[in-house]
């Protein structure tokens, strides 16, 4: 059973650290077309604040720095926040919750689970390129569903080995692939017109 996306508008207890992001090669992706990269998205073209959904609640960050594994931010008290991305589950401008909030839904049997972020590979759920190619030429309408029970329904924009650009009604979403739990393509009707 779905119900309606349960993102209050409190934020999680921060897990402050105090040292200073240093400077780190951004990571390199390689899109399914295009020229896509979360990393430059969340920190200059995503309006700011970020809101970051994660395992354990809403992190709302002026993005300070991306690394290969790691989120730097500010809340917006200007208290330091560092966060593995494999806690991250997707992400978008806060300012467009509203916009987005009639498109996620909750499934409660999987959130009630509370499961942990996967931290081996192998171990994660495996979206097939091929078929994320197959969804994105086609402008298919997909379901994805995370691990924490989010359930976000829209089209794929782009893919990469780590995320998927994701629209979900008119704005974009970033999904990162290691969250994943269920990933669909919808049947398009046919009309008999």
């Amino acid at each position: 059973m779905e119900t309606e996306l349960g993102l209050g508008e409190q934020q999680s207890e921060p897990n402050v650290e105090t040292p200073e992001p240093q400077a780190e090669k951004p990571e390199q992706s390689t899109p399914g077309s295009g020229e896509w990269n979360a990393d430059e998205m969340l920190s200059q073209h995503f309006d700011q604040p970020v809101r970051f959904v994660t395992y354990t609640g809403l992190k709302d960050l002026s993005v300070v720095k991306t690394k290969s594994y790691t989120v730097w931010g500010t809340y917006a008290n200007g208290e330091l926040l560092k966060m593995a991305k494999v806690h991250v589950l997707f992400a978008f401008p806060k300012e467009k919750m509203a916009e987005l909030k009639p498109h996620i839904k909750i499934r409660a049997p999987l959130k009630a689970e509370n499961l942990e972020p996967i931290e081996t590979i192998a171990e994660r759920y495996h979206v097939d390129d091929e078929l994320l190619e197959q969804a994105r030429d086609n402008k298919s309408n997909v379901t994805i569903v995370t691990r924490a029970g989010y359930v976000l329904a829209g089209c794929i924009e782009d893919f990469d080995k780590y995320v998927l650009y994701m629209r979900i009604g008119k704005e974009m979403v970033i999904v990162y692939r290691h969250g994943l739990y269920a990933f669909t393509i919808e049947e398009q009707s046919e009309d008999a017109s």
